[in-house]
């Protein structure tokens, strides 16, 4: 009898700490949270700025939660793949954007289509182009409004040339 309840008590013992442990985590994190909160308004950064850094140390937290849960279920063998490949996919899909966003950057600034200063429409916004560099062109709007649009969707959707800046003889010399 006693050594049924040895192995029930062996069974269930990786529930019972997991039942422990997510309340204490809960408590743990959200104090960490508050705690990182105050110090992060030492530094006067932006709020937007201070609440990504309060979130990613609150998802590294969480994420170690997990991993404890994992290992004290034994699921290591089948998880762990798993969580490897999903963070590639989602590795790969972030970098997909960028990637493209500069890929297009460099045929734009290559084929000299268009130029600072010239008038173009693209993406239902027609604007003077102010600035190109690889990840995004900024155009500035009729009303003095500054649109940043990302080269990839330029590129991918096209745009229209209404007015292209003259350039003098004398510049072009130079």
């Amino acid at each position: 009898m006693e050594q049924k309840i040895s192995e029930l008590f062996i069974m269930v013992e990786p529930y019972l700490k997991i039942i422990i442990i997510l309340p204490i985590s809960w408590i743990v994190i959200g104090i960490v949270n508050k705690a990182v909160k105050k110090s992060l308004l030492v530094f006067s950064l932006p709020s937007d700025l201070n609440n990504i850094l309060r979130r990613i140390i609150k998802y590294i937290l969480w994420f170690g939660v997990i991993l404890f849960i994992v290992a004290e279920l034994e699921l290591e063998e089948i998880l762990m793949p798993i969580m490897g490949a999903s963070f590639l996919v989602g590795a790969a899909l972030a970098v997909k954007n960028i990637l493209s966003d500069a890929i297009a950057g460099i045929f734009i600034l290559l084929d000299k289509h268009f130029n600072i200063g010239d008038e173009i429409e693209t993406l239902n916004r027609r604007g003077e182009i102010i600035d190109v560099t690889l990840k995004k062109s900024r155009l500035r709007m009729s009303d003095d409004t500054i649109v940043v649009l990302p080269n990839g969707k330029i590129d991918s959707s096209g745009w229209i040339l209404h007015k292209q800046k003259i350039v003098t003889d004398e510049k072009k010399n130079m």
